[in-house]
């Protein structure tokens, strides 16, 4: 039985090196397909959502997904040892898979809770439950932006934060500039965390990137783990607050009503 040709566009990369920046198509893969490999592509999940990245050949005749791709990066979450199928289509998309460290699949989703509610604002009826629900996480994320700015003007409290913990922080969480600027982060490659007030404590990997103009130090290997064994939700409100003489953050459920 004659293969599919379609069959054969596909490929996996593991998540090695520098892979939160840029990624390198397999030289076997790009001399089969140089030829309809576009400029521009879409990464797609099984979700559906896209992410636009560009393909760039460098002067070493290889191609690599660079602009976009970093944004990519960050919002799945991607961690070292992770590895991700590649199946090209004939309209410049990449349908994907990711796979976690243990093997198993996982889902992609980075859909913002705020976007949500647009969408779904014009669909249904003001005086609906679901309508009053929605206009509740409004009203709570709303408290929770107003709350966290204050915060983050005062310069008496740098070494505390509040975070609304959507989807894609399930994999790692970024903490702001001058927290880790105050809390001495830079230069330590993990942190100690802890939630209170029974929770057990994790040693967390720390990926800073601190090329400018952009900044990001980002706690991702073992977050997860900490997230899972304390029951961090989605669609809660945490604080995360340092403390230098214990060299060890703190993790809260804030009250939102308060």
């Amino acid at each position: 039985m004659a293969r599919n040709p379609k069959s054969s566009r596909s490929f996996f990369k593991a998540m090695v090196k520098n892979f939160t920046r840029e990624l390198r198509l397999p030289v076997a893969f790009v001399k089969k397909h140089a030829e309809i490999l576009p400029e521009n592509a879409k990464l797609r999940t099984s979700s559906g959502e896209t992410w636009n990245v560009e393909i760039e050949q460098r002067a070493d005749e290889q191609y690599y997904f660079t602009g976009g791709w970093n944004k990519f990066a960050e919002d799945a979450g991607l961690e070292f040892g992770e590895f991700i199928v590649f199946m090209f289509s004939e309209k410049s998309v990449f349908d994907i898979s990711v796979f976690g460290v243990n093997g198993c699949e996982r889902e992609i989703s980075c859909s913002d809770l705020l976007d949500e509610d647009s969408e779904s604002e014009s669909e249904t009826d003001p005086d609906s439950d679901e309508e009053r629900d929605l206009n509740t996480k409004r009203q709570k994320i709303g408290r929770v932006e107003k709350r966290t700015d204050q915060i983050a003007a005062s310069s008496e409290s740098p070494l505390y934060f509040e975070l609304f913990l959507k989807d894609h922080h399930r994999y790692r969480v970024s903490l702001r500039k001058e927290f880790s600027v105050a809390a001495g982060l830079l230069n330590q490659e993990s942190v100690v965390v802890e939630y209170v007030p029974e929770g057990s404590r994790q040693v967390v990997e720390l990926d800073h990137r601190l090329k400018p103009p952009r900044y990001r130090t980002d706690m991702k290997n073992g977050w997860s783990e900490f997230r899972a064994s304390n029951g961090l939700k989605v669609g809660k409100v945490y604080s995360f607050e340092f403390k230098p003489d214990k060299n060890i953050i703190l993790v809260r459920e804030v009250n939102e009503e308060s």
